[in-house]
């Protein structure tokens, strides 16, 4: 698989493309930087929702404009986007590798030990980088380690995680305090 550098988001654009063939109708949501990369993407027909595969998040840019002057193809506003999902993020196979997905936990990835932080509703720390997907899920590094754990985490790769508190996590905690 190829990999190419990702410079830093611009500004994000949102699409939906809506494909009806015969009985059957495709939604298919993008969140896409100026640059191309997609950053999250989901796609619902019937009772069914699918996420992002890890090529089409990781591997290269999409031709945004191409895209955009698809027959298929509209723009959306940020809020229609994030209304959609919120109502099917929950589904992620990822959120049941979470002990609980309302509280912060900092974890490491297979045997590299590639240091994750799952924060609902928090702020990144300095050093901290979002893996490409997840609104609060971040990886200690840069954006070639965000590709690098984004990859792991399509992979099902084991993670080990541990309560975090603050910026520290919860068994250092319970160490100083001993």
């Amino acid at each position: 698989m190829i990999h190419v550098t990702r410079q830093e988001p611009s500004e994000l654009h949102y699409l939906r493309v809506t494909i009806a063939t015969g009985d059957d109708v495709f939604v298919t949501m993008y969140e896409v930087d100026g640059h191309g990369w997609v950053h999250r993407q989901f796609q619902m027909r019937d009772t069914l929702t699918r996420f992002a595969p890890e090529d089409i998040l990781m591997c290269r840019p999409i031709n945004l404009h191409a895209m955009r002057s698809h027959p298929c193809c509209d723009a959306i506003d940020v809020e229609e986007f994030e209304l959609l999902w919120g109502e099917v993020a929950g589904e992620r196979s990822f959120a049941q590798r979470l002990p609980d997905t309302r509280l912060a936990w900092e974890g490491s990835l297979g045997e590299e030990r590639v240091r994750l932080r799952w924060l609902p509703m928090g702020a990144r720390s300095p050093g901290w980088t979002e893996v490409p997907g997840f609104l609060d899920l971040y990886v200690r590094g840069d954006a070639k380690a965000a590709r690098g754990a984004c990859a792991a985490l399509f992979l099902e790769t084991p993670i080990q995680w541990r309560a975090l508190a603050g910026d520290v996590r919860a068994d250092a905690v319970a160490t100083a305090a001993a």
